[in-house]
């Protein structure tokens, strides 16, 4: 009686009545989640107000609460908003805007989840459920479907930018910022035939997903996906074989109808004794040629879409077949892979060409080495697309500084070119095998040729696919610019056990001919590290002179470490002739060889009292500056580093904006320090 004969009905005099509850599932809230709602509102159950049960009070009949927005979120007005982000089972704190009376509830703020908070489906009132929704899935492979937040090292852990697989190799918590990551592209350019090159990128791109199975969990899937994009690439793999033979054809086809003219022309001439009824004769066995010959033009160009259309299920066996015995997808395998496709092609195209040559037999008598099938296995230009349209557009020019793949979330990749004589020989090898020769006995079907890929040898050839058998140190790999010849040994740093960061680089040879800055590719046997990037610097004659380290990656195997204790030259490099790269001896120290200026700055102040550079070592740095901007940078004394990548601070009150790449060198294993003053301390 008292309190309704003072009551004011003023929000604030009257007393504050604050609540804690919990949002009902998706559920509760019908059109004002399905594009139908209006304001920010939340149903709400408040815990001491409401029913620990749905029975006497369902979620769908709770109150509407009305959800406050810090000033930083903006209102709407001025088309400033942020989105409330306020999910089913949060747990949400309030106050009721019509005091006792309990009708009106306003949430203020939310209760942050922890780890401890369980993330299952709704159960009940008040029994802590997840977030997701309808609206908001569970994510699948980018993001950890984890629901705190809380100072916690690993709620709501960032991704990392390596790619899946990577991402599970570091850690079980790991993940990668993009499934994609690591997938390879083929480039198109007009120097190179890349139909091949797509084939064997879309298999390595489907194996390396498969090795990351608690991520793509649907391999099957991915499976018939591949086999899709590979039978559409394949149009213009039949397409240039077809074209090949057509234009192999015709020369044939000429000489042949000649032969034929020659032929009855002799025979009708020793008959009648008459030229003219000879030459009759000749034109006639000609002209009844001419419809055949239609008949086999018409069907070469629909012969075709018909051998597409049906290399569905051969590549989704290869494929299965790679995906089960296959880890990994080096070039030999890649054309194995088009080996066997190119094989069921050339079948094809022989089989649906039978009837129609059948009647041109007439003229392919006086021809008998050709046969489609010995034509198209003995010649390589029908695979390699030199022929039809693409020879018309093809460049003629030097192919130097052509990038013919990318790696998605790592850059430019020097792939190599598939080799097409290796193609049309195990294309060959599984003919043989396919059709019982003693080649290959007691081998049948695609998957006993691929189900020994990993053994050495196999039944096709000897290519190894099983992994690595020892992760050897990082390879550093100069490619494009248009020269050729330049080589370099990777400097590893912040070594951690076997493993360590790419620091610099040392260039053993400058190569030639160089008309802007190759490409650095920086990656070890068993592509164990990540992140390291680097660019390459040329001199006017053409040369690399140097690559600088842009980032330093992890994770890379050490391999052989060479001690600049010992008496062991810092040239020292293995020669890997098989990919044409140079690896070399990691050494433990390293010295400041030169500093390049990426960028000058500005409002720099030399001279004495003017700006210092010094590292994270102490170690002191000279510099010269000109107008403001810094022109040279120099260590003051010969340093050693070790085991980091010097990061060189400017001391400036002024400057700004300089960016400098420090490039890395081995000392001399009797490097004791350079000799700049001698001070006689007793005189």
């Amino acid at each position: 009686m008292e309190e309704s004969l003072l009551k004011s009905n003023f929000l604030g005099r009257d007393g504050f009545r604050w609540w804690v509850g919990q949002i009902p599932p998706e559920s509760a809230h019908g059109g004002q989640i399905n594009g139908a709602g209006w304001g920010n509102r939340f149903k709400v159950r408040i815990m001491g107000y409401h029913p620990y049960n749905t029975v006497e009070l369902p979620n769908e009949d709770l109150p509407w609460a009305q959800c406050l927005l810090p000033t930083t979120s903006g209102t709407g007005a001025g088309n400033n908003a942020t989105t409330i982000k306020v999910s089913p089972g949060d747990t949400v704190f309030g106050f009721f805007l019509d005091g006792d009376n309990a009708q009106i509830p306003v949430i203020m703020g939310c209760f942050g989840r922890t780890s401890q908070v369980p993330s299952a489906d709704y159960a009940g009132p008040f029994i802590p459920f997840t977030g997701y929704t309808s609206k908001i899935t569970k994510p699948n492979g980018t993001l950890k479907p984890d629901q705190s937040l809380e100072q916690n090292a690993k709620s709501q852990k960032s991704t990392r930018s390596v790619s899946p697989q990577q991402a599970e190799a570091i850690a079980d918590d790991e993940i990668s910022s993009f499934s994609a990551i690591g997938d390879k592209i083929q480039l198109g350019n007009t120097v190179n035939n890349i139909i091949i090159g797509k084939i064997s990128t879309e298999v390595g791109n489907l194996l390396n997903k498969v090795k990351a199975p608690a991520i793509f969990t649907n391999i099957a899937n991915e499976i018939t996906r591949v086999t899709d994009k590979i039978q559409a690439i394949t149009n213009g793999l039949v397409g240039n074989m077809v074209n090949g033979l057509y234009k192999g054809m015709i020369p044939i086809l000429n000489s042949g109808l000649q032969l034929l003219y020659n032929s009855v022309y002799s025979i009708t001439l020793a008959a009648t004794g008459s030229p003219a009824a000879a030459h009759l004769a000749g034109v006639a066995a000609q002209t009844a040629m001419v419809n055949p010959i239609k008949a086999v033009e018409q069907e070469i160009s629909c012969v075709a879409g018909e051998i597409v259309s049906g290399l569905g299920s051969l590549i989704g066996e290869i494929l299965n077949s790679v995906v089960d015995n296959v880890q990994n997808f080096v070039s030999c395998a890649a054309n194995q892979f088009t080996g066997v496709l190119v094989n069921d092609i050339i079948n094809k195209i022989s089989s649906g060409l039978s009837d129609s040559l059948a009647g041109i037999r007439p003229i392919l008598e006086f021809v008998p080495s050709f046969s489609v099938d010995r034509f198209l296995r003995n010649s390589i230009d029908s695979i390699k697309g030199l022929v039809g349209l693409f020879d018309c557009n093809q460049s003629k020019g030097k192919s130097n500084g052509i990038v013919d793949e990318w790696i998605i979330g790592c850059g430019p990749a020097n792939a190599p070119a598939p080799s097409f004589d290796e193609i049309l020989e195990n294309a060959n090898t599984t003919n043989a095998i396919a059709t019982g020769s003693d080649v290959l006995s007691g081998v049948s079907g695609v998957a006993d040729i691929f189900g020994t890929m990993n053994n050495i040898p196999n039944q096709i050839g000897g290519c190894y696919t099983g992994p690595p058998l020892f992760c050897s140190a990082p390879v550093v790999t100069i490619f494009g610019g248009g020269g050729t010849g330049a080589t370099a040994i990777p400097l590893i740093g912040a070594i951690s056990g076997s493993t360590g960061s790419i620091i610099g680089t040392k260039v053993t040879d400058g190569g030639s001919g160089y008309r802007f800055p190759p490409f650095v590719e920086i990656r070890d046997n068993c592509n164990q590290g990540y992140g390291a990037v680097a660019r390459a610097t040329i001199n006017d004659a053409g040369e690399v002179d140097s690559i600088y380290i842009v980032s330093e990656g992890e994770n890379y195997p050490t391999g052989d470490l060479y001690d600049n204790s010992t008496s062991t030259t810092a040239d020292t490099v293995i020669n890997n002739s098989t990919e044409n790269q140079t690896q070399s001896l990691i050494a433990r120290n390293y010295s400041v060889n030169k500093i390049i200026i990426q960028n000058p700055g500005q409002n720099y102040i030399g001279g004495d009292g003017g700006d210092t550079a010094t590292d994270q070592f102490g170690n002191e740095y000279s510099i010269e500056i000109f107008e403001g901007s810094i022109t040279k940078i120099q260590p003051i004394n010969t340093i050693v580093i070790v085991n980091d990548l010097p990061i060189i601070t400017i001391k400036s009150d002024t400057g700004s904006g300089a960016i400098l790449r420090p490039i890395l060198d081995i000392p001399p294993a009797d490097f004791q320090g350079e000799v700049k003053q001698v001070i006689d301390c007793v005189t």
